[in-house]
């Protein structure tokens, strides 16, 4: 469904990406791990175009979407959960979600009651809260605020950048089991995550980025059951 090569990206003199290449397969997710400043987070912002790229080829679904604007990538399918969940704090809970079907990539066709419903199936407690204001949720509640926005968008891709930060373990704990649900419904996930534990129990893949370049792949249970990564990312001695 996505595939990216030889992707980097400049802050200045700082070579943030070095020229990674990965892909993603329809109804998997896949985990990008790696310590703070690995380029995680700049990986997905390039691809989404939210910054710019130094180089390199984006093709989601055989098309290439290396230099659309990122407007044009969201009505493509493409949905960017970002990291801090940047809702709009002075709109309620279903005003904010009414915003992420703004962008409907088939705006005529969209069923809104429909996918809120949906959205307030997965997440009950954003429906007792549909009228509060969404700055005066809790971290946990704009969380999933956030991803319910992301859906109201019916994205086929949707990019999760650290979707549990800053979270008590209980909410990241029902925050990746939500993420799980998604995947259940037929979406295809990219993840990236500092929690590399949590994000290898449910993802099918992983790759590990150390200091802008990717520098090992394979299967989720294949990470973490190797010595030396389990020993570098997952804490486990």
């Amino acid at each position: 469904m996505l595939q990216v090569e030889d992707l980097r990206v400049n802050y200045g003199q700082i070579n943030a990406v070095k020229g990674i290449s990965f892909e993603v397969k329809e109804k998997e997710i896949v985990t990008l791990i790696g310590s703070n400043g690995a380029g995680k987070t700049s990986t997905l912002r390039s691809i989404s175009n939210l910054i710019g790229k130094s180089g390199g080829k984006v093709v989601f679904k055989g098309e290439d979407i290396t230099r659309l604007k990122p407007s044009e990538i969201v009505k493509k399918g493409i949905c960017h959960v970002p990291e801090g969940r940047h809702i709009f704090p002075f709109l309620t809970v279903e005003e904010n979600l009414f915003m992420g079907s703004y962008a409907n990539k088939n705006p005529e066709k969209s069923n809104y009651k429909k996918n809120l419903e949906e959205v307030y199936f997965l997440f009950p407690v954003l429906k007792e809260r549909r009228k509060q204001m969404g700055g005066t949720l809790s971290g946990g509640e704009q969380q999933m605020l956030a991803i319910g926005r992301g859906l109201m968008l019916e994205p086929t891709l949707i990019f999760f950048d650290e979707p549990s930060l800053g979270l008590a373990p209980i909410l990241v704990e029902q925050i990746f089991k939500h993420i799980e649900k998604i995947r259940d419904m037929g979406k295809t996930l990219l993840l990236v995550e500092q929690n590399a534990r949590k994000a290898l129990k449910i993802a099918d893949r992983g790759y590990v980025m150390e200091t802008g370049k990717i520098v090992f792949s394979d299967t989720a249970e294949n990470i973490t059951q190797d010595p030396k990564l389990a020993k570098a990312y997952l804490g486990i001695a």
